[in-house]
């Protein structure tokens, strides 16, 4: 009996506790979002090319996470950009380093256009973006951009006609400058009555702008520098542009003079009348003359980056300038069969030429002069005639060389063209009759008297 109190006390005291209210459940935390699989990088697919940009949180200062995100890709395409620009210059031997910037720039804003942002995460510590550039839409504007720039380029370039004024200068820089940002496909003009094969609007253009260079040519007035380029520092002299197929002059053309001595250069332009005036810069105490070269300023016509592409290569005209009044030592070389053979005639056409060309004072001392004027003559003889017919025969010929007594440098240097001198009786004679020759020569082509 007692044992059966004993199991009945146990089962309601189970009863008791099985009635007892229960404790409340744990609290479980939510699930967090799952992280993307982007932000570990994502290059592109068929539709997008992708940028991803991570910031840390709470350390990103000014930085932009989209604009980070945006650089990505503009990054990615200037770099294939870049090379595909070396490939091009290679194959056409163009150089377009005067347009790369422009070129990038272009395509950028480009690329900007078309490119947004696709999706945002935030992590615990890092916060992400990832931008997307709808690459049909990109692809398609570009190429439509570049195919109505060929378009307008090659109606400029028609426009262009066979006369060589700055107008037509400033076609060729429009051309140029119209295609020049789709320079990485090399935009080429299709037009079979012209051309046999397609040609680039680049190709065209350099060879309008080749032919108009060797047409154009830059003359001096007095005419006796085109054969003497020497003048004195305080003679004025005219400069003009000519077109040497129709012989005229041309008005409004920059051009450029540039200094031997300093970087410096000056830029002067033709008038109306094809022509201006040039003013030599006064000689500077330590030196006795300075060489001035005239040359077209096609980058002032067009721009720097527009003849660089177009290989343009300005010919040159020198001039020497020295001191008004000069003192000149005269330092004759003669080098002929007979030494003795008198070189007066040449000496004096010399002398006449600098005293009445440049105000030149002759000196005997050279110490005392500030330019050295060399003048060497080689004569060579026809000892034995041909026949009793036929006279002896002596040619003569030689060249007039300056040197700064201040800097000791040769300044100028002129080749005298060859003249021949004959006499049935003596060779001797023969040669004086070439340096007789030689004499008016000098007189009448290189000083113009």
């Amino acid at each position: 009996m007692r044992y059966f109190f004993d199991v009945l006390q146990v089962l309601l005291l189970l009863l008791v506790l099985s009635c007892a209210p229960k404790p409340p459940p744990e609290p479980v935390a939510p699930p967090g979002p799952a992280i993307p699989k982007w932000v570990d990088g994502k290059v592109e697919d068929s539709l997008y090319l992708y940028g991803v940009s991570k910031i840390e949180i709470g350390k990103g200062g000014k930085e932009n996470i989209e604009d980070i995100a945006y650089k990505n890709i503009t990054d990615k395409i200037t770099a294939k950009l870049k090379d595909r620009l070396s490939i091009v210059s290679d194959s056409t031997r163009a150089n377009f380093s005067g347009y790369m910037n422009k070129i990038i720039e272009h395509r950028i804003s480009k690329i900007l256009a078309h490119t947004d942002i696709a999706e945002k995460y935030k992590g615990k510590n890092y916060e992400y973006a990832l931008a997307r550039l709808n690459k049909k839409n990109y692809v398609n504007t570009l190429f439509s951009d570049k195919q109505n720039a060929t378009i307008e380029a090659i109606k400029i370039l028609n426009n262009i006609d066979d006369k060589v004024s700055k107008d037509n200068f400033t076609k060729i820089y429009k051309a140029v400058d119209t295609i020049s940002m789709f320079l990485d496909y090399y935009p080429v003009i299709e037009d079979t009555n012209k051309y046999k094969t397609p040609v680039g609007v680049i190709d065209v253009a350099r060879d309008v702008m080749r032919a108009y260079n060797e047409r154009i040519s830059i003359v001096f007035d007095p005419q006796f520098l085109e054969s003497m380029p020497l003048v004195n520092d305080n003679k004025r002299i005219q400069v003009s542009t000519m077109d040497l197929l129709s012989k005229k002059l041309i008005k409004g053309i920059w051009i450029t003079t540039r200094f031997s001595d300093i970087e410096q250069h000056d830029l002067i332009m033709t008038k109306k009348d094809g022509s201006t005036i040039y003013q030599p810069k006064p000689i500077l105490k330590d030196a006795g003359s300075y060489n001035v070269s005239f040359e077209i300023g096609y980058s002032e016509m067009m721009d720097e980056a527009s003849v660089i592409l177009l290989n343009v290569k300005p010919k040159v005209f020198p001039l020497t300038v020295f001191l008004s009044s000069p003192k000149i030592y005269f330092e004759n070389i003669m080098k002929s069969f007979n030494d003795s053979a008198p070189t007066s005639q040449v000496v004096d056409a010399i002398r006449t030429c600098f005293i009445n060309k440049y105000s030149a004072v002759f000196v005997n001392d050279k110490n005392e002069s500030d330019i050295l004027l060399s003048l060497d003559i080689s004569m060579l003889e026809h000892k034995e005639k041909v026949s009793d017919i036929y006279p002896y025969f002596v040619h003569s010929t030689g060249s007039i060389t300056l040197t700064d007594m201040r800097t000791k440098e040769k300044v100028f240097n002129h080749a005298i063209s060859e003249k021949e001198g004959s006499d049935f009786d003596s060779i001797e004679k023969a040669g004086i009759n070439s340096l007789k020759n030689l004499a008016e020569l000098l007189s009448l082509e290189i000083c113009g008297l």
